[in-house]
């Protein structure tokens, strides 16, 4: 495990990709510290709807850093998507399998190093960014908690769809449009509730229906990980369930496909 981990930390440096997350957090950093002489001017202006911006301003650091670690989150697993492929490519795939492992073991293991190393990257940025966003505005809350513990759980929910998508095609490419493809069919399927509702729709409607309580939600785990953070109720936690038994079922797909090829 620590030998797999290792491999991906060094391929994060190789790649460049750690430079990406240092830079994309300089930026957070600077636009926190500057943040409340924006909200200054901001208000100095007048002229703007406040109903339209009311949602931001009820708590707007929580905000702020939610929306900053989905983005970190969708550029680790843009920038991890090939590293499973990469790993079974020829050449490479019978340095791994020569080594005293089993396959299941070998897989599960570069998934969860590509998930401690990215994790970490991401949880480590957000400390800097919440701390310059603190510093600039003189607010702690400890429940943003929340929002670091349910984006370490986005970021394992996409790369299950990332990891299984590669190993069954081999292909960096497949990887990245198999993620793509899902998120369209989230955002798609959130709306299941209207599908139905439409005149003459109804079997398309169940069809839409069903597949939303199979299909991740990554987008709704987001919303209960604000509104933990919010100190709101939650309405329901089955997207953020669902979402976890859909994500082990295709790792456990995974792990299938794997020990059944032959490289």
């Amino acid at each position: 495990m620590r030998g797999i981990t290792r491999d991906c930390v060094v391929e994060m440096f190789d790649r460049k990709t750690i430079y990406l997350f240092a830079a994309v957090t300089l930026i957070a950093v600077v636009i926190a510290l500057l943040s409340p002489k924006m909200e200054m001017e901001f208000y100095a202006t007048g002229d703007v709807d406040m109903g339209s911006v009311g949602d931001f301003l009820t708590n707007p650091l929580t905000k702020a850093l939610s929306t900053y670690l989905k983005f970190m989150v969708f550029l680790a697993v843009m920038a991890s998507a090939g590293l499973v492929p990469n790993m079974l490519a020829k050449g490479r795939a019978d340095f791994y399998l020569s080594k005293p492992i089993s396959r299941t073991s070998l897989l599960l293991n570069k998934l969860f190093g590509i998930w401690l190393v990215y994790g970490g990257t991401i949880v480590l940025c957000g400390i800097l960014t919440y701390a310059a966003l603190v510093l600039a505005h003189g607010f702690f809350d400890l429940k943003i908690l929340y929002v670091f513990a349910l984006g370490l759980v986005s970021l394992f929910i996409w790369l299950s769809i990332t990891t299984t998508a590669g190993v069954a095609s081999g292909s960096t490419v497949m990887s990245i449009m198999s993620a793509f493809l899902v998120w369209v069919a989230q955002v798609i399927l959130y709306w299941h509730e209207q599908i139905k509702g439409f005149p003459g729709s109804k079997p398309i409607g169940y069809v839409v229906d069903g597949l939303y309580y199979i299909f991740p939600k990554a987008g709704e785990v987001s919303t209960i990980a604000n509104a933990c953070a919010y100190g709101k109720p939650v309405e329901s936690w089955m997207p953020l369930y669902s979402s976890l038994i859909f994500s082990v079922a295709l790792v456990t797909l995974a792990v299938i496909i794997f020990k059944r090829k032959n490289y």
